[in-house]
């Protein structure tokens, strides 16, 4: 039973809860129930047994469970029954495949590669190796990427490997993809609620979620343990990974990330200034040498304060290795409101500097331009024209269009203001946009926005 649970404090459901999730069951064992009460080999309708899910025969719930395509639901199933569990084991790897790609759509092949990834890069392994291994991921990567459901399942070799991607996505993704929405919408206006997301919504957020996570497998300092440097330069990082994305998509994982930082920002910023209270209110004589605060607990450090007053570099660096740490820590943090055990994840965490800011600023991507010029810089020259053509997975956002003026541009990250990102701009229908509210509130957010930025924006000599 524990296969599909995700950690000792999500457990099993109660049965009575789990039943909630059943209509599709439910739905076809009353078709069974019709087909035997009609069968021709029953002598008389009074000696039908009462039909359950577990006095069905091996065959017909085997159908059963091949014919729930919902990860939810057949979770809900299996815990719900020792028998189905049982039977859930038989075929598990075709089972599990069949619902992660109807749950994930064509964000399987990124929640795929961000569970292989997990173990691509050892802590130990020396620079040479591990560019190697990443440079040989990525080529997998990209070519995964166009290929079918089918392959993508074929490629997961273990059924531990499915697991792997069931539980990532229901102890991480499917919390974080609302959470995010929430805070995206929240910026905008205090006042909007998320509702119900579009498909094409929960798939730009999903997928912004995977790569990111994506990218701190590959590139960050681990989760746990420090890994040693890969050393790639910031426009090979740049080339590697974020531009065998479409420009929004590459804005997409940047908006979460603003999203992600910001958080880090508020929460170092308010252990802070804690400490700063605590040194000033501890009497004289009772502070160690070494300017240790005494706040809740000797485990956060006058550190803290220290390198935010004397350099701001170094703790932009250091928020940008925390949030490269990965989305696990993230949601644990959004789940965290006691201050001790905060200040504790802190601490724990604030050690190694990250580079993704610096690797999607504009003079990095000036370099990158130089020294891995792309088809996408020769369309962004030559003017060319990206009208919106409805919300689609291979198309740009409303958003997106509205900001660069109906016009091809290859430029993302720091070449666009933070107050666009952190409303996640890219991520919303274009009918969220035009009729939050029935007032058109989001969309007219975004072009006021727009002309009051478009001096920061920069455009094209061509465009």
């Amino acid at each position: 039973m524990a296969n599909l649970s995700t950690s000792a404090g999500s457990c099993s459901p109660p049965r009575k809860r789990a039943k909630a999730h059943l209509g599709p069951v439910v739905d076809t064992v009353i078709a069974v129930s019709a087909v035997v009460e009609n069968s021709p080999t029953q002598p008389s309708p009074l000696v039908i047994p009462a039909v359950t899910l577990e006095s069905l025969p091996a065959e017909l719930r085997r159908r059963l469970l091949f014919s729930i395509t919902n990860l939810e639901d057949l979770r809900a199933l299996v815990l719900a029954s020792p028998v189905f569990h049982q039977q859930y084991l038989l075929d598990r790897k075709p089972l599990l495949g069949a619902a992660l790609e109807t749950t994930l759509g064509s964000v399987l092949v990124d929640a795929y590669a961000v569970q292989t990834s997990v173990s691509l890069c050892q802590p130990t392994a020396d620079p040479e190796s591990r560019q190697h291994a990443i440079r040989s991921f990525m080529d997998k990567y990209v070519e995964l990427r166009s290929a079918s459901p089918d392959r993508i399942l074929e490629a997961c070799k273990t059924d531990d490997h499915l697991i792997g991607i069931a539980v990532f996505y229901r102890s991480v993704a499917q919390h974080l993809v609302l959470e995010c929405a929430a805070r995206f919408l929240y910026n905008f206006d205090s006042a909007l609620e998320v509702g119900n997301l579009s498909a094409m919504e929960r798939t730009r957020l999903l997928r912004a979620l995977y790569r990111f996570q994506l990218y701190c497998n590959l590139f960050g300092p681990g989760p746990e343990e420090d890994r040693s440097p890969h050393g790639f330069f910031l426009p090979d990082i740049l080339a590697i990974f974020f531009c065998t994305f479409k420009p929004w998509e590459i804005e997409e994982i940047h908006c979460l990330y603003i999203l992600v930082r910001d958080k880090y920002k508020a929460t170092l910023e308010a252990i802070r200034a804690v400490v700063h209270k605590d040194r000033h209110n501890t009497p004289p004589g009772t502070s160690d040498i070494d300017g240790e605060c005494k706040i809740v607990t000797v485990t956060v450090s006058f550190s803290l304060r220290k390198q935010a007053d004397n350099s701001a570099v170094l703790l932009k660096g250091l928020r940008q290795g925390i949030a490269e740490r990965g989305l696990r820590l993230f949601y644990a943090v959004l789940r965290t409101s006691d201050h001790e055990e905060l200040a504790k994840r802190m601490q724990n965490y604030m050690k190694t500097p990250g580079v993704v800011e610096f690797v999607l600023e504009p003079s990095t991507q000036a370099r990158r331009r130089l020294r891995h010029p792309l088809d996408e810089d020769r369309a962004e020259a030559r003017g060319e024209r990206l009208p919106f053509s409805g919300d689609t997975e291979n198309g740009p956002a409303l958003a997106w269009v509205t900001v660069w003026g109906g016009r091809y541009s290859n430029r993302y990250g720091g070449n666009l203001p933070e107050r666009l990102k952190r409303r996640g701009y890219v991520f919303w229908d274009a009918e969220r946009l035009l009729n939050s509210r029935g007032e058109g509130t989001l969309m007219r957010t975004l072009e006021a926005i727009r002309y009051l930025t478009s001096r920061e924006i920069p455009r094209s000599t061509n465009g």
